[in-house]
């Protein structure tokens, strides 16, 4: 089955692409999406798609079909045909 991925602010250079479709299998999670991501753009993007930052803000907010994962079953969310995920990097400015 296909979901799309779009990449935002410093994660879209990290990829080097601002939206993928990306093939998974009936049940896949959010987990295991982003391991899949992991393997297709390296160290870079793991380093700045996991932990927090300094400040004690996560690395990234992941949303399903405009729906934080964290208020969905987080990275267990099991993903459908035709889901849309956008991993957004914190935002810092006044």
């Amino acid at each position: 089955m296909r979901i799309r991925v779009k990449f935002l602010a410093n994660i879209r250079e990290i990829t080097d692409e601002s939206e993928i479709e990306l093939e998974i299998h009936s049940g896949d999670s959010i987990e295991t999406v982003m391991k899949t991501l992991e393997l297709k753009y390296g160290t870079e993007f793991k380093e700045a798609t996991t932990g927090i930052t300094a400040s004690g803000i996560p690395s990234i907010s992941i949303l399903v079909n405009g729906r934080d994962m964290d208020f969905l079953k987080g990275f267990k969310t099991e993903m459908k045909e035709g889901d849309v995920v956008v991993l957004i990097p914190p935002v810092a400015g006044g």
